[in-house]
């Protein structure tokens, strides 16, 4: 069974320039700890990868077809090892110092976009592409190998 990186083209081109699957910027920037290199078990798409555009001056979240047709939809797959990921129930009540009111926050976010937290799995260290079991991209009706 693999666990899939979900991410879009403007970030694929950095991705494939690293040779490897980094924990987040974001995360290092605002000293989230530790920071993250997230998963999902969503074979579909994780909903919260979906990204956010200004439109008449209002923050929107793209749906899955509008991040298609304007970044693109990209995967990249490692083969499931519960015992090399850390699970978000675990992240968040033993791992993280994060107040757990944020992560109810950030569950409650996820849910509403379709997600389903129990698919969320973290590495807290980056991940060589060669280690990738395959790279994926969502044509507008199934994923094909790049």
């Amino acid at each position: 069974m693999n666990i899939y990186h979900y991410t879009s083209g403007q970030h694929l081109t950095k991705i494939l320039e690293s040779g490897e699957l980094r924990v987040s910027e974001w995360e290092i920037k605002n000293r989230v700890r530790p920071p993250a290199l997230w998963f999902s078990l969503n074979t579909i798409w994780e909903p919260t990868a979906t990204k956010m555009t200004s439109k008449n001056g209002m923050l929107i979240t793209l749906t899955k077809e509008e991040q298609h047709r304007m970044a693109g939809l990209y995967r990249f797959s490692i083969e499931f090892k519960e015992e090399k990921l850390c699970s978000w129930g675990r992240y968040k009540h033993v791992v993280s110092n994060t107040p757990l009111t944020m992560y109810r926050q950030m569950e409650l976010s996820g849910i509403q976009k379709g997600a389903n937290p129990k698919d969320w799995y973290a590495s807290f260290k980056n991940i060589k592409l060669d280690q990738c079991v395959v790279l994926e991209k969502w044509d507008g009706k199934k994923w094909v190998i790049e």
